[in-house]
């Protein structure tokens, strides 16, 4: 596991962060999400610098956000905490590394919510 160290905007300006940098697969079911949003969804993706929220049964997303409130993370599933500094990809780090069969319910559950998203 490799620990991470912030970006110089996340240390500065006080964005979360978690302690372990986000693996390749965690990576990309976020990048899977984002795309289905953008398919599913009028509104604001909540993945990109957008300032969007969402907040549904199985997972929350929430953009990068240039107001005071404070914010813990920009992904949470379960006991998963995704942080990003401005948009998906950049500075992402994780609070834990999930098994393989919790990346796929992952990518499943979210996946099925997004589908079924009005």
């Amino acid at each position: 596991m490799n620990t991470h160290l912030p970006e110089l905007g996340q240390a500065c300006f006080g964005q979360p962060w978690q302690p372990l940098e986000c693996p390749t697969k965690i990576q990309c079911v976020l990048d899977a999400l984002q795309n289905a949003w953008h398919v599913v969804s009028k509104e604001d993706n909540p993945f990109g610098n957008t300032g969007a929220r969402y907040d549904g049964k199985s997972f929350k997303a929430h953009a990068y956000s240039w107001g005071d409130d404070e914010q813990e993370f920009n992904f949470a599933w379960r006991d998963i905490r995704v942080s990003w500094y401005k948009y998906l990809g950049r500075g992402t780090t994780i609070n834990r590394i999930p098994s393989e069969l919790e990346i796929a319910e992952m990518l499943r559950e979210c996946m099925a919510e997004l589908l079924v998203k009005p």
